[in-house]
């Protein structure tokens, strides 16, 4: 019975050991060995949780990185766009809408006259437009894809597209008129000057060549606004990740903008013409927000 009450490493069994090779290992090298083996466990737990933790700051600088260069993308496509849609509008768009507008209002002087005035003169401009083709599907996969954009980056860049979309609807339809002006394929009792002007023939009036240019005005407006609008945002959100980045890596990236709208007065439409979509614009925290910047290649 003695047999049954000796102490193993200092502890007392009412059984024989389920071990008994324990009883032959010295009790302070038990404790060695024990100490051991949780500082290896230890060792190893905090290597996998640092391994672990670097694997993510790296996959995670690797994907701001990549944001960072959709940002850029982005931003250069937008300033594409504007360009295209810029151009047109300061080459073609503000005279036909001028033109059109002068010729409404020279009418209007000459019926006032009366009979006095002699005929009235009228020249309809045979001119084609070209549709715009800016890269708006790419602008759009980059943007929808390619990174965490605002509510309001969302907004604008479908807005964009269909602006694109509208305007080169209304470039072909008026193209169409030229070719009915050209071909003399008016309607029944309407002359050029009918047509043009939007004078009532036999009771009936159209107006489809005065509301088609104007419509393209309106569209090419849009495509720029919005465009800007994008713009915006991406810098918006390039500041945001640029500023994560260099906390996570301690490396400056530089964020292409738009610089302000320099020498181009009458371009790029104001918010005010916009007050309605405004509405649903959401306050931004960032500096940069509510500026219109133009393609210049600036760097912060």
């Amino acid at each position: 019975m003695a047999d049954l009450w000796e102490p193993v490493n200092g502890v007392f069994t009412a059984t024989a050991p389920l071990f008994s090779w324990v009883s032959s290992v010295p009790g302070a090298a038990a404790g060695e060995w024990g100490s051991a083996l949780i500082s290896a466990g230890l060792g190893a737990g905090v290597g996998a949780w640092m391994a672990g933790r670097i694997a993510r700051s790296s996959k995670l600088r690797d994907e701001l990185l990549a944001e960072l260069r959709s940002i850029d993308v982005a931003i250069t496509l937008c300033a594409s766009v504007i360009d295209v849609a810029g151009a047109l509008k300061g080459q073609h768009v503000l005279a036909l809408r001028s033109k059109y507008e002068s010729d409404l209002k020279r009418f209007a002087q000459h019926q006032a006259a009366g009979r006095a005035a002699g005929p009235f003169t009228l020249r309809i401009n045979n001119f084609k437009l070209q549709a715009i083709a800016p890269p708006i599907s790419e602008l759009q996969g980059i943007v929808l894809n390619g990174m965490s954009i605002s509510p309001n980056g969302v907004r604008s860049v479908i807005a964009l597209a269909d602006a694109v979309e509208n305007l080169n609807g209304m470039l072909e339809s008026y193209n169409e008129l030229l070719g009915v002006f050209r071909n003399g394929a008016l309607p029944a009792g309407f002359m050029p000057e009918h047509y043009y002007l939007g004078l009532p023939v036999g009771g009936v009036v159209n107006n489809e060549y005065g509301s088609t240019v104007q419509a393209i005005a309106i569209y090419t407006d849009d495509v720029i606004f919005f465009a800007c609008k994008l713009a915006e945002c991406l810098t918006s959100q390039g500041v945001k990740v640029s500023e994560r980045y260099k906390k996570l890596s301690g490396e400056k990236r530089i964020i292409r903008r738009l610089s302000l709208l320099d020498g181009k007065a009458g371009l790029v439409p104001s918010d005010s013409g916009y007050e309605d979509w405004m509405r649903g614009w959401e306050e931004d925290l960032s500096d940069v927000a509510n500026k219109r910047w133009w393609w210049h290649g600036k760097q912060k």
